[in-house]
């Protein structure tokens, strides 16, 4: 996969950058994660970027893999709080917990709401406390991660995300995209992507030796 002629073109442009690889297990895309957070790394050490990473893979049991946009944002975060100061990792993990309860408030009706405050008791210790509030849908967690990474005030963003489902993919793109202009994204997928955003290239694995490649792009 790492010879197809899009995946070199998109590696080795300048520009913005966000591409979209789609194959079964076993068909290199682990491998092609690897060497592209290697390459972003040190061309971080440089430019003093950012590079945000992370391997489904990883999650082993089946447990976890129903929490995975859980974990996956979770590990994001802990990657942005590690790059920063004590006093700026406070302030962005106070960014992240402020929009996870902003999204509550937002998404539901006001009686639904103070159902939810209901389950807050001023004498819950603080780990349960928060525990609650991260209890929130995958699109809430990606839109409070980019106000995190906002908060952070990164102006240059890598990011390489292997075996994320469909919809996460695109959510993570967009709003990542939206809070860091300047950022760069590989994400793949075992599944076909259906509507690729505007602004990502797309490869799927053996289409283009079939004659039958499809490559989404914007200008």
């Amino acid at each position: 996969m790492s010879k197809n002629i899009d995946f070199t073109q998109w590696e080795s442009t300048n520009d913005s950058r966000a591409l979209l690889l789609c194959a079964p297990p076993g068909h290199g895309t682990t491998e092609v994660c690897s060497h592209v957070v290697s390459v972003a790394r040190e061309k971080a050490s440089q430019t003093n970027g950012s590079v945000l990473y992370f391997f489904c893979s990883s999650v082993l049991t089946a447990e976890l893999k129903a929490e995975l946009s859980t974990i996956l944002t979770h590990t994001l975060l802990h990657q942005i709080v590690c790059y920063s100061s004590d006093g700026k990792a406070n302030s962005i993990a106070a960014a992240f917990l402020s929009a996870l309860l902003c999204g509550h408030f937002q998404r539901h009706s006001q009686d639904h709401f103070q159902r939810y405050l209901q389950d807050f008791r001023v004498d819950d210790p603080l780990d349960k406390t928060v525990e609650k509030i991260l209890n929130a849908p995958d699109k809430e967690l990606i839109e409070a991660l980019a106000e995190a990474i906002k908060k952070a005030g990164i102006q240059e963003l890598s990011i390489v995300v292997d075996g994320l489902q469909v919809d996460i993919a695109c959510w993570l793109f967009k709003h990542i995209r939206e809070a860091i202009p300047k950022s760069e994204f590989l994400l793949t997928s075992r599944h076909p992507f259906g509507q690729v955003p505007d602004g990502m290239s797309y490869i799927e694995y053996d289409k283009e030796r079939k004659g039958l490649h499809v490559r989404y792009s914007s200008a």
